[in-house]
């Protein structure tokens, strides 16, 4: 007994989008170095809602005399942006179609209600490395969802009702036909601010039936368009002006290694400006008689300070050339390619500019908050960066000898 094959196309295509998943997770390790600056986003759209199918004058283009045929849809969508190139995407539309056959002497009217579960694919972050503040992104969609439609026919020529689907016989939503759909499209985001985003987006859905129109004929499928405008929200905690990174995320202060004192950053100008002034010299200056008891006296700090420094010296550069330095940080911004003003990042998250370090990784100007011996300490720092400085992508990373590794240690 042979098996029976499959040849319906709305399910062969409904198959290869579920098989595109995969793919498309596969793509966050490209080019991907960063999440996202906000990976929840909430859009609402407006715009044409075409259809075409069999019940229709021409065959792409709508007409707008007798029964004009252009008419409009709304959407509601929330995103959830895994990675710079993947995104997935829940939405709901509300809709009107028409169609006009004048040979037949026939139009139809219909409102429908969708609910579609789309990915996107960002081609302009696949093929070049993501940069947050990028003015455009142009992406790929595909999905799947189900389709609520009512439909009624008229007579062109009288007016009268000639036939209806859905309108209370149906199992969807109030009596609607229920049926499923496919659907592709392309868009393309215009980035206004941290916040908004506007967007071009359009989308044709094939849906599992030829009897959207009531009318049997040429493709097997119905299919309609949304061609839409949108403004996308990035979702996330706004900072607050007053508020300020508590002291646990400074960077703490080094040690002198030969003096064993602290220093601070105002220590640490004070020390560049008296490094530039020449040394004196620790030798024994000659002392004038007529007592030797003055030169014992003058000599013997000498002695006493410059044996310390030189031993101390001495182990610590021993303990350097041992034991390389690890050290936690807390990064807080990265761009490709051009480095980001400090007092830039220091007026937008509210910081003292002194606090952030700049760095190169990778072709990445990265930039860095703190220095911390245990990851626990900058988990903790981190936490606190996210909440009061409104940084909600901080993450940890980890240096040896000044150098950002590519992991942290395990």
């Amino acid at each position: 007994m042979m098996k029976k094959r499959i040849t319906n196309p709305f399910l062969i295509t409904a198959l290869g989008l579920l098989l595109l998943i995969p793919v498309l997770l596969h793509a966050q390790t490209i080019n991907t170095s960063r999440k996202p600056s906000s990976n929840w986003q909430i859009n609402l759209s407006a715009g044409t809602s075409l259809f075409f199918g069999d019940l229709k004058q021409t065959r792409f283009l709508p007409v707008s005399t007798n029964n004009n045929e252009w008419r409009t849809g709304v959407g509601l969508m929330v995103t959830k942006q895994f990675t710079p190139v993947f995104g997935l995407r829940g939405q709901g539309l509300y809709g009107q179609l028409a169609g006009t056959l004048r040979s037949a002497h026939k139009y139809f009217e219909n409102d429908y209600i969708e609910f579609n579960l789309n990915t996107t694919l960002s081609l302009t972050n696949l093929f070049w490395k993501y940069n947050p503040e990028r003015c455009c992104n142009v992406y790929l969609l595909a999905g799947l969802g189900i389709l609520n439609y009512n439909t009624t026919v008229y007579d062109l020529r009288t007016a009268k009702m000639i036939a209806q689907v859905g309108n209370g016989y149906g199992h969807g939503i109030g009596g609607r036909t229920l049926e499923g759909m496919v659907m592709g499209g392309v868009g393309i985001d215009f980035r206004l601010n941290d916040r908004w985003n506007i967007n071009l987006e359009t989308a044709s859905k094939a849906v599992n039936s030829d009897m959207m129109d009531h009318m049997k004929g040429g493709f097997k499928y119905d299919m309609y368009n949304y061609t839409s405008v949108g403004f996308s929200y990035k979702l996330g905690r706004k900072k607050s002006r007053g508020e300020r990174v508590p002291e646990q995320v400074v960077m703490p202060p080094s040690r002198n290694v030969a003096s064993g004192n602290l220093i601070t950053p105002k220590t640490q100008q004070t020390n560049k400006a008296a490094s530039k002034q020449p040394e004196i010299s620790q030798q024994v200056r000659p002392v004038q008689p007529p007592t030797t008891k003055k030169v014992q006296q003058e000599t013997k700090p000498a002695v006493e300070v410059t044996q310390p420094q030189n031993r101390t010296v001495k182990k610590a550069q021993s303990r350097q050339n041992v034991q390389p330095r690890l050290e936690y940080r807390v990064q807080i911004r990265a761009r490709y390619g051009h480095a980001i003003s400090t007092t830039y990042l220091a007026n937008k998250y509210h910081i003292e500019r002194w606090k952030i370090r700049e760095d190169k990784h990778n072709g990445y100007y990265i930039y860095t908050m703190g220095s911390y011996d245990t990851y626990e300490q900058a988990r903790a720092a981190r936490d606190t960066i996210r909440r009061t400085s409104g940084i909600s992508d901080a993450f940890i990373v980890a240096f040896k000898n000044g150098y950002r590794l590519d992991q942290l240690p395990k």
